[in-house]
């Protein structure tokens, strides 16, 4: 159906053919690019960004989320500042990142693992500060240590929280990175699309960022398939 929209609205000539090209200009485009190599490298290096900065988000992200979950003051001391860096836009602080780090992929993990951070520790935090406490106590009082409590009980009982908040993340995480392309890069997704705008090239541009959305959607789905099969017990 969007495919449909697109092509009955270029037809249409309501909006300008560059500024906005047919699906099938795009997919020549596309072709083009993926035969010559330059669609490969550039998503690989996008795909890196991504998958570093998901990776560090993802590691602070459940550590902060399980222990504000289990420390008011923790709660009190931090939250000010997540809230903060969350209301702080990222694009701002990449051209600081690349004076700081210089041109290469750090600053293009800070900007994604800033971005990605967020979700991921909220819906930890929700998620097991909605674990009963009557449960948790059981397990206590039948003997269990705070590893098998964390593993057999809270982390059960919050992974749907918590996965929702990694799909979230997960699709973010391409959006970081390719916001730090943005800003100074000379290769990946953002940098082609960059380049493709420098040309009024408005098919690269497409191709590009149906690139970004397809590996998003590829990337939430695979936490869907996840999800569905870690809770069907629910």
């Amino acid at each position: 159906m969007g495919l449909l929209a697109w092509e009955m609205l270029w037809r249409s000539h309501a909006v300008p053919a560059y500024t906005l090209p047919s699906p099938l200009a795009v997919e020549r485009e596309w072709l083009r690019l993926w035969r010559n190599g330059v669609l490969g490298h550039d998503l690989i290096v996008t795909l890196r960004e991504a998958a570093a900065g998901f990776g560090i988000a993802l590691a602070i992200g459940l550590l902060l989320g399980y222990a504000i979950a289990w420390s008011r003051a923790l709660d009190a001391i931090l939250s000010p500042y997540i809230a903060a860096s969350q209301a702080t836009p990222v694009v701002a602080l990449a051209p600081l990142f690349v004076v700081w780090f210089g041109l290469g992929m750090t600053p293009k993990v800070i900007v994604c693992a800033l971005i990605v951070v967020f979700p991921i520790i909220i819906t930890t935090q929700t998620g097991l500060r909605g674990v009963d406490r009557d449960l948790i106590e059981a397990s206590w009082t039948m003997g269990g240590s705070r590893w098998q409590t964390l593993r057999f009980v809270e982390v059960p009982l919050a992974l749907g929280s918590i996965l929702g908040g990694i799909k979230m993340g997960i699709t973010l995480a391409m959006t970081g990175a390719v916001v730090g392309e943005f800003v100074a890069a000379s290769a990946g997704l953002g940098y082609l699309m960059n380049f493709g705008r420098s040309l009024y090239n408005a098919p690269m541009v497409f191709a590009a960022a149906l690139t970004i959305a397809g590996i998003a959607m590829i990337g939430y789905a695979s936490i869907s398939i996840l999800q569905s099969r870690l809770i069907d017990w629910e």
